[in-house]
């Protein structure tokens, strides 16, 4: 293996293909002050394209294809939020943001302290309290705030308050693979531009295969093949692209039986069995429900209890709910 790619992972690569009009149009938007949502199917490359917006838009980045951004916006006028649940986690990561920007203020008697010492502090006023110094920092902010906020499927009537006060008094940047039309959130989702992704265009998937195979020293038997076969699976999803040369590159030196097994590994949709998971977890509670009719006390507690776990288990570990079958040719 190459020296240079020793220790890397294929799966964090920086490079960007592609995606030049829907870049372009992001980052014209977000400098206009307009809220802009991404969506797309899972690993067809929202938070990427956040990411690279975010990159230009500070000047980190300058793209030939894109004409220059004058002048960069100030880098730490950014505020990142990987999701918005749980609450508390997503309040820590933008009081972070603020605290070192000066924005909110927590200074102890001896004066500003580092955000390591501040953390337990700022945590210790609850959710409720997080809230609203988080808030209150952003109205009081000199600064006008780009959000960037990732996962926004994920939103619940717990975060609309903190929600609708970025769309006030901040830019947002969101991404989602769907949006829940329930009617608490149609003021919410009405309030962005949306930028739809779908899988990238053959030419550049190719040249995304293409770099990654050459940056990371992958070496097969019938490197055009390996090609072909990573192109097919991954159907024009980057997420699914770098997974297959990751997983190529873990089994060096690629032979025919390896290339093929690509497809078999990483072809078809995802399946949610959520569905099938709630409805099971009905048909205990009805069994629950019947056993405090027969006047057996012992049983309903039991089912109870089953039930609980078997909710928290699904609330904490949903992503894993999720399962990609295997389409056989």
């Amino acid at each position: 293996m190459d020296d240079r790619s020793r220790g890397r992972d294929v799966r964090r690569d920086p490079a960007f293909f592609g995606r030049q009009e829907e870049l372009l149009r992001l980052v014209k938007n977000l400098l206009e002050g307009r809220h802009t949502l991404i969506t797309g199917d899972f690993g067809i490359g929202k938070r990427r394209l956040m990411q690279e917006a975010r990159l230009i838009i500070t000047g980190e980045r300058i793209r030939l294809d894109l004409p220059p951004v004058v002048p960069p916006w100030p880098r730490g006028a950014m505020l990142t939020i990987q999701c918005p649940v749980p609450r508390g986690a997503c309040l820590r990561e933008a009081g972070e943001a603020l605290y070192r920007n000066g924005d909110l203020r927590l200074e102890s008697e001896d004066g500003r302290e580092d955000w390591g010492a501040v953390r337990s502090r700022f945590t210790e006023l609850g959710v409720d309290g997080m809230e609203s110094e988080v808030i209150r920092a952003l109205a009081a902010s000199a600064r006008r705030y780009i959000a960037f906020v990732a996962g926004l499927e994920r939103v619940t009537v717990h975060c609309t308050k903190f929600l609708d006060a970025l769309l006030h008094l901040t830019t947002v940047c969101g991404s989602a693979t769907v949006t829940k039309d329930v009617e608490a959130f149609r003021c919410f989702w009405s309030s962005f531009e949306r930028l739809s992704l779908g899988p990238l265009p053959e030419q550049d998937a190719r040249r995304m295969v293409r770099h990654l195979m050459c940056e990371y020293d992958i070496t097969a038997s019938d490197p055009l093949m390996c090609m072909r076969e990573i192109l097919a699976s991954a159907d024009g999803s980057p997420f699914h692209i770098r997974n297959l040369v990751h997983r190529a590159r873990t089994r060096q030196p690629l032979r025919e039986g390896d290339i093929r097994g690509f497809r078999s590994a990483e072809e078809g949709r995802y399946f949610n069995m959520g569905p099938l998971y709630m409805i099971g977890a009905g048909a205990l509670a009805a069994v629950k429900f019947f056993s405090s009719g027969a006047d057996r006390r012992e049983h309903y507690i039991y089912f109870s209890a089953i039930a609980f776990i078997l909710y928290l288990t699904f609330r904490a570990f949903r992503g894993f709910f999720i399962f990609r079958p295997q389409r056989r040719k």
